[in-house]
């Protein structure tokens, strides 16, 4: 979930920095952008506390990122991104800061947990559990190697699939409306099936395809590296991370190195498994893959009960939580005026 005030007080924080050095700056106007300016016009203890929170934040990151201060050239661009579009976007951050000239660009996110990236491949596409339709609606999420990586799935996870469908063709078309409101039936006949060859297609792909976890990362991570930021209440300080896997965080003008070194992706799947829940049951609809260096996707297959048609389907990239993907840095809070 997205803060937008914590946002409107990092664009307010980065704006008085730009100021006060100098810095000529556009910020990149859209629906979502000019509604902010409004609400700053008048104050609140709300907004006093975000920008107390977002404030010593931005002059942290800033203190990393020299290309900030730059004067020569083209202005500094601030783009905002509201809406989390998913993967109709270039950064995982709500908001982006960019010099085109120089093609250097950074975002920061102020989400709750902007470690896990998040995707619905299929989500305009739910498999739909009409019986009639049900083989054909299976085609939104079964290649899901051709949707995310380019590289089709292989006939044995075709195989897999096309016996899924077999096992639940033959059931009485008069009881279906009631079937598929049935957990035991959609989950033992359906989502855990399914996870499963899911689960076995993965290493398949990896083993003949070495650039696939480059690629699977790809996918969810956008093109931009990013900060993260999360006011912690109790200590009155905001932590500060950050996910540099393209290389572009803490670039220095005249200077190859980099202030804040380079991750990159994970190139190697290490395990996969049905998650464990709190007490060490097995689920039923969530796959695990472990990759790397901590790198980790999450797979959920899920029934919608509002319509009791339909399955959700969601996959959920985990950042590593060491050594640059957790909380770095933190910084106290302004004092309260």
């Amino acid at each position: 979930m997205i803060n937008k005030i914590l946002v409107e007080a990092c664009v307010k924080a980065f704006k008085t920095i730009l100021e006060r050095e100098g810095v000529p700056y556009v910020i990149q106007d859209d629906e979502e952008s000019s509604y902010f300016y409004h609400l700053w016009e008048e104050t609140d203890e709300e907004k006093n506390l975000a920008y107390r929170q977002a404030a010593p934040a931005m002059e942290r990151i800033a203190s990393h990122e020299p290309f900030i201060f730059e004067t020569d050239g083209e202005p500094l661009v601030i783009r905002l991104n509201y809406l989390d579009r998913k993967l109709e976007r270039d950064s995982f951050g709500e908001i982006l800061l960019e010099r085109p000239d120089l093609d250097w660009r950074f975002a920061i996110s102020v989400k709750n947990d902007a470690r896990i990236l998040s995707a619905l491949p299929v989500a305009d596409r739910e498999l739909d559990m009409n019986k009639d339709k049900i083989m054909n609606s299976f085609n939104a999420i079964d290649d899901f190697g051709d949707r995310i990586f380019g590289i089709p799935c292989s006939n044995e996870y075709f195989d897999d699939v096309n016996e899924i469908l077999l096992n639940i063709a033959p059931r009485d078309s008069e009881n279906w409306g009631e079937l598929v409101k049935d957990e035991k039936f959609v989950y033992g006949s359906l989502i855990t099936p399914m996870l499963r060859a899911i689960g076995r297609e993965f290493p398949r792909i990896m083993k003949f395809h070495p650039e696939a976890p480059q690629k699977l990362f790809d996918y969810f991570y956008g093109k931009i590296d990013y900060y993260f930021i999360k006011p912690i209440e109790e200590l009155q300080v905001t932590r500060i991370g950050c996910v540099n896997s393209r290389g572009y965080l803490g670039r220095m003008p005249n200077n190859r190195n980099l202030k804040t070194p380079k991750t990159g992706f994970p190139s190697e799947l290490m395990d996969v498994r049905f998650a464990t829940g709190k007490y060490g049951e097995i689920s039923r609809d969530t796959l695990q893959l472990a990759f790397e260096n901590g790198w980790s996707l999450c797979i959920t297959m899920f029934p919608v009960y509002d319509t009791y048609g339909e399955l959700g389907f969601e996959m959920q990239v985990y950042l590593p939580v060491t050594p640059f993907g957790s909380y770095r840095d933190q910084v106290d809070w302004d004092p309260e005026a």
